[in-house]
């Protein structure tokens, strides 16, 4: 989680920090500035998946591993919580 909040605030420093130092006009500059924010917006969407469906994946995997776990203590005539 620290990569990506790292990762985020890299970018937007990075961003700006070219888009000021870069000689344009202001028209051009709002159109740089929402390019590369549209651009970050989207990098952003696409972590922000990956790591649901990852978090998503260890949920599932826990739920079949406590399923298989209280099938076992059924068979084994232990009474489950």
């Amino acid at each position: 989680m620290k990569f990506i909040i790292g990762f985020i605030w890299g970018a937007i420093v990075g961003a700006a920090v070219a888009l000021l130092y870069a000689p344009s006009t202001g028209e051009e500059l709002r159109n740089n500035i929402k390019t590369q924010a549209d651009a970050q917006y989207a990098k952003l969407q696409e972590e922000w998946q990956k790591g649901m469906n990852e978090l998503q994946g260890r949920m599932d995997k826990l739920s079949g591993d406590l399923q298989a776990m209280s099938g076992k203590a059924e068979e084994a005539g232990t009474p489950t919580v």
